[in-house]
Parts: C-alpha cells; sequence; structure tokens
C-alpha cells in the first residue's frame, strides 16, 4: 500500500474515531449491536468498530437481515457470515418475509424492511442485553433524508434529519461522506456487495440518491457536508426550543381524563410559533402517535383557541377539541353535553344558627318561603334564580353565559330548586328571594353531599375544586 493510501487509511480511521469521542456515542466496555447488510457502509461500520474492540473493551454482535426479495440475498448472507467469521465476531442471522409484511400491514416494501430491521435489532439487543445499536448512516444518507422530508413536507424538527445518537441507537458514520467510505475499503483490499435495487429510481430515495444529489454536486461539490452542517446547526436549535417548548406546554396545558385543557388566554401570550409547538404536542400525546397529525390540524385547534367559543372540531383518531370560553377540551372520544349528576340533600329544620358553619356545601335559607319543596337536580329548560335587594329575576341558563361557566359544566351543576326557581346553585350562590332575613321565622339547613363522600365542606366538581370556604353564621346575616 502507497504511503498516501495509508494517510488516508489513517485519517478516516481517525475522523470517525473523534466523531464517536466528541459525541459521547461509546463508552469503555459497551457491548454494540452493528446492522451489517454486506453494502460498503455497513461494511465500514464493522471494520471501524473492530478496530477499537481491544482499545474500547468492546463486545461487538453483527445482525444480518435476509429480506427474502432478491435471488441475490443468500449470497449477502453468505458473505457477511464469513467476514464476521474471519473477524470473529458473532453474527446473527434473521430471515424475514418483508413482502408478506408489506401485504399484512399494508406497509411499502421500504416501510416494511425497516421494520423489519430495527425490530431485528431491538430483539437481539434485548437477548444479549447489549447497550447500543449501531447503523451505518453516512452523510449522503443524511442530505437524502432531509432533501426527502423537505420535498414530502416537513417542520423544523423533521428538517434535523438524522441524530447521531437516537436513545440508544448511534450513528457514528454521520462525520463522513459514502466517497470516502468507498476509498477506504478499496484502499485496504477490502470486498462489499452491491444491493441491485438501490439503482431502481421507482424509489423515491433512488431519485434523491443517483439523480438530485449529484445534480446539486455540480453546482457545490461540498453540496453533502453542507447539508449535513444545516442539520447539525437544526438539531442544535430544536434542542433549546425543546425545553421552550415544554415550560410553555406546562403552564398552557393539563391533562383531563384521556386528554388535555388548554388555557386559552395563557397560550396566546406564547409566541406563535411555540404555541403551534404546543398543540401538536397536545394532539400527539393525546392520540398517542405521531403519524397523521398534519399541520391542518394543527392550523384547525389554533383557529379554535384564537376564535369565538362553544365550537367544536373533530380531529383524527377520534379525538374531539372543544372551545368553551378561554379553555379548550381535547380528547379522545365524544365530549358529552350530558354528565351524571350524583349526591344529595340533606334538609334540616334548624332553630339555633350560632353553631352552624355554612360554606359552599351547606347553607342557611327562609323556610316558609319554599313553596313545592326542595329537590336536588340538573338543570331543566325554565329555571331561574333571583338576585339583588331588588329581587331581580334572570333564568339560569343566562347567568351560566354571563358566568362563563363551560357549557359541558353546564350539565353536572348541581341545583337545589323549588320548582323552576332555583334556590341554591350548589357551590355557587342562593337565590335572594330565599336568603334569611331579620323577619325570618323558620330555618331550614340545607347540606349538599358527593355520593360516597361523608366528609363536611368539601366538594370536588370540575366547576369548582378545593376545601370550601367557611364562614361562621350566627348573626342572621346573609353569604353570596
Amino acid at each position: 500500500m502507497k504511503e498516501s493510501a495509508k494517510n488516508d487509511k489513517v485519517n478516516y480511521m481517525n475522523k470517525v474515531k473523534e466523531f464517536i469521542k466528541e459525541k459521547k456515542l461509546i463508552q469503555n466496555g459497551d457491548h454494540i449491536i452493528i446492522g451489517v447488510s454486506g453494502g460498503a457502509d455497513s461494511v465500514y461500520l464493522l471494520l471501524i468498530l473492530n478496530e477499537l474492540r481491544e482499545s474500547m473493551n468492546l463486545t461487538i454482535t453483527a445482525v444480518h437481515i435476509n429480506h427474502m426479495i432478491r435471488r441475490e440475498a443468500v449470497d449477502d448472507q453468505k458473505f457477511v457470515q464469513d467476514l464476521c467469521g474471519q473477524l470473529s465476531i458473532p453474527c446473527k442471522i434473521f430471515e424475514i418475509d418483508v413482502k408478506q409484511i408489506a401485504k399484512r400491514e399494508k406497509m411499502s416494501l421500504e416501510e416494511a424492511g425497516r421494520k423489519a430491521r430495527y425490530d431485528a435489532f431491538a430483539k437481539t439487543m434485548k437477548k444479549y442485553n447489549a447497550d447500543k445499536i449501531a447503523i451505518a448512516h453516512h452523510q449522503n444518507d443524511q442530505a437524502e433524508t432531509f432533501l426527502y422530508r423537505v420535498v414530502r413536507g416537513t417542520g423544523i424538527y423533521g428538517a434535523g434529519a438524522m441524530r447521531e445518537k437516537d436513545g440508544n441507537l448511534i450513528r457514528p458514520l454521520l462525520c463522513v461522506k459514502k466517497e470516502e467510505i468507498v476509498k477506504y475499503l478499496k484502499e485496504a483490499g477490502q470486498a462489499w456487495v452491491e444491493d441491485a435495487s438501490n439503482q431502481d429510481d421507482a424509489f423515491a430515495r433512488n431519485q434523491i440518491r443517483n439523480q438530485v444529489i449529484p445534480r446539486l454536486e455540480m453546482i457545490n461539490e461540498q453540496a453533502v457536508e453542507h447539508i449535513g452542517w444545516l442539520c447539525e446547526d437544526i438539531k442544535e436549535v430544536t434542542t433549546y426550543l425543546t425545553d421552550q417548548i415544554e415550560e410553555s406546554f406546562l403552564r398552557c396545558a393539563k391533562p383531563i381524563g384521556q386528554g388535555f385543557e388548554i388555557n386559552c388566554d395563557q397560550l396566546l401570550l406564547e409566541n406563535h410559533w411555540i404555541q403551534k409547538q404546543v398543540l401538536k404536542k397536545v394532539l400527539e400525546e393525546t392520540a398517542g402517535k405521531k403519524k397523521d397529525l398534519e399541520r391542518r390540524h394543527i392550523e384547525d385547534l389554533l383557529t379554535l383557541v384564537e376564535n369565538g367559543t362553544g365550537k367544536r372540531i373533530s380531529l383524527p383518531y377520534n379525538m374531539v377539541a372543544e372551545k368553551n370560553y378561554q379553555y379548550i377540551k381535547v380528547q379522545k372520544g365524544n365530549i358529552s353535553d350530558k354528565q351524571e349528576m350524583t349526591g344529595k340533600i340533606l334538609c334540616e329544620e334548624v332553630t339555633d344558627l350560632t353553631n352552624i358553619v355554612e360554606n359552599d356545601c351547606i347553607k342557611i335559607i327562609d323556610y316558609d318561603r319554599i313553596e313545592t319543596g326542595v329537590q336536588l337536580r340538573c338543570r331543566k329548560p325554565g329555571d331561574f334564580f333571583t338576585f339583588g335587594k331588588d329581587q331581580k329575576r334572570k333564568s339560569l341558563s343566562r347567568y351560566f353565559i354571563d358566568e362563563k361557566i363551560p357549557r359541558q359544566l353546564r350539565e353536572e351543576i348541581p341545583l337545589v330548586a323549588d320548582g323552576s326557581h332555583i334556590v341554591w346553585i350548589v357551590g355557587r350562590r342562593i337565590s335572594e328571594y330565599y336568603k334569611i332575613k331579620e323577619s325570618t321565622k323558620r330555618y331550614l339547613k340545607l347540606e349538599f353531599k358527593r355520593e360516597g363522600d361523608d366528609s363536611n365542606g368539601e366538594y370536588q366538581s370540575n366547576d369548582f375544586r378545593g376545601r370550601c370556604k367557611q364562614t361562621n353564621r350566627g348573626d342572621g346575616s346573609a353569604d353570596q
């Protein structure tokens, strides 16, 4: 081997070693699972990590997947087995009918092949209790991924393309180009196998690899590196932005049931881009997945944040979003307008008010004002109550609107009614008509209890929470 070739080999090797060290991809004593197809990239990765095996005390296990698509696949499998044998590296072989997976799961061959590979890596990692999975993606793959995602429509996170470390998956070759890999193998006299399907431009990625990138390199021969640098910048920026989004998410959204409640007033104080990312996170966490959640769904939800109340929109994965005043609920399944109200009202005529403590769940009213008897129920059409010293009448529905009580909560607020006249909106106020006065002769104590609740002064509905405010009653004064 010529001296210059030896120097190139050392330089390529050091480049990858420095990258591994800089990005902290591998630690001493790691057990690494390597995906080895037999192509130039994976063979190069195998040789690099084999070089590091002794100095870093690494354990290496190769994994080869025979996708059972090409007739040459058997030859590729034998090549990988022979190479691993020469290097004394254990090799785990998986024969997977990818066409069958694609048909069963209704995927493209590319998607099915990817699923088969990563499933095989995960199984092997679990079996050997390994630390990392090493994949042979390089700078050209990074550029292809970036262009592919941009063309298909991606956000800033997708534009960051592949990360050198993604959980326990590492990509030690993102620092080198394809031509450097091929040059290294040729100078080392190391053979590899070619996958003929890589030349088939029926696949979108192959069109980018075989047509688009060569044209870009005609404009600037460093196009691949420059795209890689841009991806690095995007990843650093998105790492920072992720922290900002998480802080905003905690300020603006809280979990409820099978979804989240969004405080629109708080959200609108955030940066416009952050608003969309918070909504995106709400949708993803409610749905439990990211696929098929598109930009238009986030824009629809943002429009709901900015516009009128009482509106409802349908979203993917059986999600529904409904706005009530400054809040939006995003939940799976239908957001019901009817809520079952469970509880009971205890009535007791009392004569001594001195030791009675009124709170949101206990009230004293003028017993003589009751005309038809008291009933605990939810609202009905025609309900009304009176307020103010002049005892003006107001419909219950108007009161709920004025108080900006969310529509779905209006059906679950317990009411103590005397016919259509609402005596007490439990947890809020009593009607002026029923309040005790100096002329009151008979007193009726009303106590609301949730079903199964034996405690006093505690009410757990959604419209008010926590321990009831307590007011000692004994002077005959009335409390709204």
